[in-house]
């Protein structure tokens, strides 16, 4: 029992550190839907042109791609253009930025006090807003929204990390029941 408990004072001093409790903060899906639609009556969707779509096209079809894996795992399936029961429409937004990360530290010199130091480690990141809305066919209605913003650190992983956003947002379909 002696032996655990500096692991788990370790670990609880860690999370109490802000910059490891940033790095498990999960992103949050906002979600609004009907909540007198059947969602059990819809059966196929087709692609309606999106409001905001991704300015880059190999991210707007990255998302195009993941959506359609997700909404298929749902057991929706893609018809015709203009011939499913539902029409899926995405926004998207993004931008790069610059995120720091302060630092502090003490030193000590040889012979004098301890000096404190303060620093901040900047990083440019991606920054995303996701917005997929499935509407009613029959009178073009939304029926389902769920958004979501996210971050990347590197460039090498904005595709995991769109295909995580989608993920997260359709694992909100169906709603659930009120």
């Amino acid at each position: 029992m002696r032996a655990r408990l500096p692991i788990v004072a370790f670990l609880l001093a860690a999370v109490a550190t802000p910059g490891f409790a940033q790095a498990l903060k999960m992103p949050k899906v906002d979600l609004d839907y009907d909540k007198e639609a059947d969602f059990s009556a819809f059966k196929t969707y087709s692609w309606k042109d999106p409001a905001a779509a991704a300015k880059d096209p190999q991210m707007h079809t990255r998302i195009i791609w993941y959506v359609e894996r997700e909404l298929e795992k749902k057991g929706l399936r893609k018809a015709p253009e203009g011939q499913g029961d539902l029409f899926v429409r995405y926004y998207a937004k993004g931008h790069e930025s610059l995120k720091g990360t302060p630092t502090q530290g003490e030193s000590y010199l040889p012979g004098g006090a301890g000096q404190l130091t303060t620093g901040v480690d900047f990083r440019k990141v991606a920054e995303g807003t996701l917005i997929l809305e499935l509407q009613r066919a029959s009178d073009e209605k939304p029926v389902w929204r769920a958004g979501t913003e996210y971050v990347s650190l590197d460039k090498k992983r904005i595709d995991a990390e769109t295909a995580s956003a989608v993920r997260m947002l359709i694992s909100k379909y169906p709603p659930p029941r009120p």
